[in-house]
């Protein structure tokens, strides 16, 4: 089909030029010249050698866009058969540089949507499948009629304890879904920044005091304009994580300052920290660290904190050494308070 539209081209070409040749002849020997020997008959002579030079510029023509357009059709139907790993050679491509390289970030951005994907379904069935087989396997046991009240009662502590994690797991999940599709948070108000960490460290007193954790604040007033309830995700999650990892009887230390039209809050613990693979990979979906730090859960607690703080028109950054605890430095822009 191809080969038949570059031939029917030439043709056409050809017959155009022709034409324009000769009606230029005639315009410039006749018209202007009043060349009276002039003879329109003659242009058919040119016919032949036009025709030649024509049709070989055709052809290579054809044949350089032909290469490329194939290149190109190949790897689209490699696209479609499922495979994202295809690329193309845009050096050196002319014409088609641009459509060669649009075509690579296309596929790049595909086979990162289709590891997201993937990931997502094994994380979010493995996580899932465990609390289920749990409150189904209790709830069976409670059916059973040979079962003491005390039996009974830590059945019933067991599956209502899955359930919460269960539906915390799936809230995780339809947050970062919903955030990943914002560019920007709609719902703002002025608040105290230094007060809603206050609350959260207190909401999260229950576990930081059963180990016996030295929690120490210092927060100066700032009043930030952003969504509440979106932040008081960051700073529980991230207090939340010092406790997690802090030993018996450690220290954490909370801290909000302002400098010029920022206010910057650091989070460190004294906790074993992460080693430098893990520090560069903390803040991606799923990812959950090595067997000792991982826990109950999708992985989506710090990605989720990044991505409200960027949202927010902040920063969010983490600095820890293995042994050496963590540190997770939060900055927000106070200019549009001022």
């Amino acid at each position: 089909m191809l080969r038949r539209g570059a031939i029917l081209s030439a043709v056409g070409i050809i017959i155009a030029s022709v034409f324009s040749f000769g009606a230029i002849e005639f315009f410039v020997n006749v018209v202007l010249g009043r060349n009276v020997l002039y003879d329109p008959i003659d242009m058919i002579g040119m016919i032949g050698p036009m025709g030649l030079l024509l049709g070989l510029v055709s052809y290579a023509s054809y044949q350089a866009t032909n290469r490329y357009t194939s290149k190109l059709l190949n790897a689209i139907e490699t696209v479609a058969a499922g495979s994202f790993e295809v690329r193309l050679e845009d050096v050196g491509s002319g014409l088609y540089h641009e459509v060669f390289a649009n075509f690579n970030a296309m596929c790049e951005e595909l086979r990162s949507i289709q590891t997201l994907r993937d990931d997502f379904i094994n994380h979010f069935s493995h996580e899932f499948k465990t609390p289920i087989t749990s409150i189904n396997g209790f709830a069976r046991l409670l059916l059973e009629e040979k079962v003491s009240e005390e039996e009974r009662v830590q059945y019933l502590q067991i599956i209502a304890a899955e359930s919460d994690r269960l539906a915390g797991m799936a809230t995780s999940a339809l947050l970062m879904t919903k955030l990943d599709s914002q560019q920007f948070i709609a719902d703002k108000a002025p608040y105290s920044l230094d007060e809603q960490i206050k609350r959260c460290a207190i909401l999260l007193s229950p576990q930081w005091t059963a180990k016996g954790i030295d929690l120490s604040a210092e927060l100066e007033s700032a009043t930030f304009l952003g969504s509440a309830d979106l932040m008081q995700h960051v700073w529980i999650n991230i207090i939340g994580n010092a406790v997690k990892f802090t030993p018996q009887g450690g220290k954490i230390t909370l801290a909000l300052k302002r400098e010029a039209d920022w206010a910057v809050a650091e989070i460190a613990d004294t906790g074993k920290g992460m080693a430098k693979e893990e520090l560069e990979r903390a803040f991606e979906k799923y990812y959950q660290g090595d067997g000792s730090r991982s826990s109950k859960g999708l992985g989506l607690g710090l990605a989720i904190a990044r991505r409200v703080v960027s949202l927010s028109g902040g920063r969010l950054e983490a600095q820890s050494r293995l042994g050496e605890g963590s540190r997770f430095i939060v900055s927000l822009p106070l200019r549009a308070n001022s």
